[in-house]
């Protein structure tokens, strides 16, 4: 059985005493796919090696929306097209909008996520979309551009992910779903159509259990988790799970 970790940060200051251990442990827990996010240079030059090692790995190149604060000039986007270029990257993200932490630098945002989403188009690639309190201006911005991909970490309505599934997004699900009274992603889950599911952990962060560091390896309970919520034995999640997650790359 084969289990996909959509979005994890591998390359993460957090991971930096011991990320072979953490990718053993992984890859141990048959997670032997991932998309692995690197939003800077630490965290590129952590893992690009990586994919070489796990050919199941998969790299993404992005400009962070929380990280416009200090410097929002053009310059960083004609510098993550070389990044991607160079590295091969296999999709760009985590790319988008966070009106939650970041409300002051709310125009920014906009610009590099146009910017990033032309670049996406412009080299075939698909896109990792981060949206916090922004689901309206992220799909109105999305349809402007014929890119496809992956909304990491969603927390929102059955209603709006049907209408990133019409653009061709699917839907992935994090650690959320494992916190108590976590209601409503369970109810979207449950009425979401197998083919557009995705889960993540988004290692290290948003860890189910205060105080400790999350990996990959933990998407196992996510996976627990969803295959009680849908009502399919854990096998057959993780085979419908690994072909969604094919199937964003086939034409990149």
């Amino acid at each position: 059985m084969v289990l996909v970790d959509t979005h994890c940060h591998l390359g993460s200051r957090q991971f930096d005493g011991d990320r072979n251990e953490v990718i053993n442990r992984m890859l141990s827990a048959g997670v032997s796919k991932a998309l692995v996010i690197c939003c800077s240079d630490h965290d590129l030059d952590a893992v690009k090696d990586q994919r070489d090692l796990v050919p199941g790995f998969r790299l993404a190149c992005s400009v962070h929306p929380q990280d416009l604060e200090d410097d929002s000039s053009p310059a960083r986007i004609v510098k993550l097209r070389e990044d991607v270029l160079r590295n091969r990257a296999d999709a760009v993200g985590e790319t988008g909008l966070d009106y939650y932490s970041h409300p002051h630098t709310k125009q920014a945002q906009k610009r590099f996520f146009e910017a990033q989403l032309e670049m996406a188009a412009d080299l075939g690639l698909p896109v990792n979309i981060h949206s916090r309190r922004a689901a309206a201006d992220t799909l109105e911005t999305l349809k402007k551009y014929p890119v496809k991909g992956i909304i990491h970490s969603y927390s929102g309505s059955y209603e709006m992910a049907e209408l990133f599934i019409k653009l061709g997004y699917r839907i992935s699900f994090g650690a959320s779903i494992l916190f108590k009274g976590a209601k409503k992603p369970a109810a979207v889950i449950a009425r979401l159509p197998e083919q557009s599911l995705l889960l993540e952990t988004d290692a290290p962060y948003q860890s189910p259990v205060p105080g400790r560091r999350h990996e990959p390896a933990d998407i196992l309970a996510i996976y627990e988790a969803v295959s009680r919520i849908r009502g399919v034995s854990l096998d057959e999640l993780a085979a419908q799970l690994e072909e969604n997650w094919e199937s964003v790359f086939q034409n990149s």
